[in-house]
């Protein structure tokens, strides 16, 4: 029993491949728009992440300079609350050593 390949089967054999990569790279190309769209959102995602975390801390910044500013102010108007004051100072020591 012979087995003979012609130059029509390498040719059909030649097509079928063109086509298999022709038909890849057009999925390809299909998809790419998708998965480009996928990673930009997935990198917009974590940038408002990082901006809403650090959106946070600046409001409890903010908060803490806030109470320190009242506490002056009741300090000056009153010329008492001494221990307001030094109550405030320990919280904006804790607050400053945990940042």
């Amino acid at each position: 029993m012979e087995f003979t390949i012609t130059s029509e089967q390498i040719m059909g054999l030649c097509a079928f491949a063109t086509a298999l990569f022709g038909v890849w790279k057009i999925i390809k190309e299909v998809k790419k728009p998708s998965d480009d769209l996928k990673a930009e959102v997935e990198h917009h995602d974590k940038l408002l992440k990082d901006d809403n975390e650090r959106l946070k801390d600046l409001e409890v910044s903010n908060k803490m300079i806030l109470q320190c500013l009242l506490v002056i102010i009741n300090h000056d108007i009153t010329g008492n609350g001494i221990d307001k004051m030094k109550e405030a100072r320990d919280e904006l020591q804790e607050f400053l050593i945990n940042k």
